[in-house]
């Protein structure tokens, strides 16, 4: 699935050029107020880089990924897609994207041959060698192509969307939050069958599952609640910038207080019940521990682990 790098007039061009973004949607029909989805977005990903984008709920996460993928076109600003604008040149940039989402579905009454042929017939694309491999991953092969799409399990239904989307040799993949909505057995395959295509591809990623995100990305992409960008830089950057080295991550039997919080005398944050405390240097994940286990009939357990970029994403929106 090898791509040659896109040049022109001897310049290597950015797999990526978002200058100024922009993005609102009206709030309901015939209403004149927009909710501002976007807001000024610039940033620029080299060939092959893999971006995870992260921010609360909403801060336009899907919305930039469906802009980039050429499904929506932006109010103000652009995006350069290998130097084809979004605006002027959409065929081309849904050409040169794959956008991946739960909410895509298959008709499940087709056959996975009928299924694939169409999808070769609207891309004027033939299944490639590596398209075909993938597919034997999960079982699906010859014997089985005469299958509907309802009869194959989860994993397989994962797997062959993503071949699908790899029809037409995309140089871009862009993953919406596709590893939340799969079982953990699913998830193991199709990480595997991700890190199979992600060496050739440049990935932008949104997910919930920040293992996933830390595992496949070494840019992050921070956007606020507004819209507008935080931050933007590789994950080793980004971890510089933090003041803390370790984290204890603190499962209750039931959620601790304030007051029992505060005088363990480190900085934590909740999530749910579950607390995440951090701290600088071993001799005070030492002390933690200590004034943990005075209280180890509250604590159902906890674990001690180096910071990643998980501890990064909740201390840089703490301070929003």
């Amino acid at each position: 699935m090898g791509h040659n790098r896109a040049v022109l007039g001897g310049r290597r061009l950015k797999a990526v050029e978002a200058i100024n973004l922009t993005k609102a949607f009206t709030l309901r029909p015939l209403s004149r107020k927009k909710k501002i989805a976007l807001k000024n977005i610039s940033f620029e990903l080299e060939e092959r880089d893999h971006l995870a984008v992260m921010g609360p709920s909403p801060s336009g996460k899907t919305t930039l990924l469906k802009i980039i993928a050429g499904i929506y076109l932006p109010d103000k600003g652009d995006v350069l897609v290998y130097g084809n604008s979004v605006k002027k040149k959409a065929r081309a940039v849904r050409n040169l994207t794959c956008y991946m989402s739960p909410q895509i579905q298959l008709n499940k009454k087709l056959t996975i041959k009928e299924t694939l042929n169409y999808f070769t017939k609207i891309t004027g694309k033939s299944i490639s060698e590596d398209v075909v491999e993938l597919l034997k991953t999960v079982g699906i092969d010859e014997k089985n192509m005469d299958s509907r799409i309802e009869t194959l399990s989860d994993a397989q239904l994962a797997v062959l969307k993503l071949a699908i989307g790899l029809i037409k040799e995309p140089k871009i993949l862009l993953l919406d939050r596709v590893f939340g909505a799969l079982e953990p057995k699913v998830k193991e395959v199709f990480t595997e069958a991700i890190e199979k295509v992600s060496e050739e591809t440049t990935l932008i990623m949104v997910d919930q599952e920040m293992e996933i995100l830390g595992k496949f990305c070494k840019k992050v992409l921070l956007l606020s609640r507004e819209g507008s960008m935080i931050t933007m830089g590789s994950v080793e950057e980004l971890l510089k910038t933090y003041p803390y080295k370790f984290d204890i991550e603190v499962i209750p039997k039931k959620a601790l207080s304030k007051e029992i919080l505060d005088s363990l005398g480190y900085p934590y944050h909740r999530i749910g019940s579950l607390v995440r405390f951090y701290l600088t240097s071993e001799s005070e994940v030492l002390d933690l521990t200590s004034k943990l286990l005075k209280i180890k009939d509250k604590i159902i357990s906890f674990e001690t682990s180096s910071v990643d970029v998980e501890d990064v994403y909740y201390w840089l929106i703490s301070r929003e």
